[in-house]
């Protein structure tokens, strides 16, 4: 009975979960191509993108408990065997956690002033992290069974570590420059302030998902409890990016006395600038990037922000 509850009980519990995530990413999804028709097709296409990525780890995972549960069933010898669509399922989510750090590495990027080394040191994490678990992908398949190899054991582990420094390395630097922007000014700061609980909410989100997927893999290598986490992490890995671009939309909403303007021709910089024009004016081409700046000693007019939300 524990064998049923450590592999099919752990596996339905997190399809659930991942469903009603899913759900929250699809309604997310929908609001962003309703409200930011003018982002840069790029960015557009990486959000259908990871819709599509997600819908396929869903597809794959359901496949998986199918065969399982129906094909299989009264067939408890099945649950010894690795299956095909388990490890593409596990794969689709570690392409999803590479696309979402990997954006996120950008934003740090333009929040740090171009910061080579620390974006450098994000981005090797994340490849890290990818490149390892595609070791470990192609090692289960070649095992056939679900068995945990020597191998397997300290690959997974230095992958899924190097994933959740990268995300708490990704939330600390974007709440870390976030801060050196304040300026003293209330509305502004008021702003700031939601962004750094933001930044530190998703990242530090993702990165106990993975550390706890780690921890469960090494003390109970016997069952599936870490694959759980491994499905519902890459939700909320999605779920966090489109959080990030569709919080252009609650800034705007939030303050009255702040006029939002494009000043990075690339479309990769807001520009706060104290006013109070009640309507507020958005470059919708934006992403979710800020360009860090210093008050202008002339007037309020040079105020200008770092940050990638």
């Amino acid at each position: 009975m524990g064998e049923f509850d450590g592999i099919l009980g752990a596996l339905c519990v997190a399809y659930v979960l991942a469903w009603g995530l899913f759900g929250i990413q699809s309604m997310q999804s929908f609001n962003y191509f309703q409200k930011f028709v003018d982002d840069t097709v790029w960015l557009r296409s990486l959000v259908a993108f990871l819709w599509v990525l997600d819908t396929l780890q869903l597809v794959f995972i359901g496949h998986l408990l199918y065969f399982w549960v129906i094909t299989n069933y009264a067939n408890p010898t099945i649950l010894s065997f690795n299956i095909w669509s388990l490890n593409i399922g596990v794969f689709v989510t570690n392409f999803i956690v590479l696309i979402v750090e990997l954006y996120l590495a950008r934003k740090v990027f333009i929040l740090s002033r171009r910061n080579a080394y620390l974006t450098g040191i994000i981005i090797l994490l994340s490849l890290n992290y990818f490149g390892f678990e595609i070791a470990v992908q192609v090692r289960s398949f070649q095992l056939k069974r679900l068995v945990l190899s020597h191998d397997i054991k300290w690959i997974t582990s230095v992958a899924l570590a190097s994933a959740s420094v990268a995300d708490m390395l990704i939330a600390l630097s974007l709440s870390y420059y976030l801060r050196k922007s304040r300026t003293g000014i209330k509305t502004t700061d008021s702003l700031v302030n939601k962004l750094i609980l933001y930044a530190m909410s998703t990242g530090l989100l993702t990165g106990i998902c993975v550390l706890i997927d780690m921890i469960c893999f090494l003390a109970m290598p016997g069952n599936l409890v870490h694959v759980a986490f491994n499905i519902v992490s890459g939700k909320l890995y999605t779920n966090s990016l489109l959080v990030s671009l569709n919080f252009r939309e609650v800034i705007r909403r939030s303050t009255n006395t702040v006029f939002l303007t494009n000043i990075d021709p690339g479309g990769t910089a807001l520009d706060f600038r104290a006013t109070t024009e009640p309507d507020l004016s958005v470059d919708r081409s934006l992403d979710t990037s800020y360009n860090a700046g210093a008050v202008s000693s002339k007037n309020l007019n040079g105020m200008k922000f770092s940050e990638t939300v």
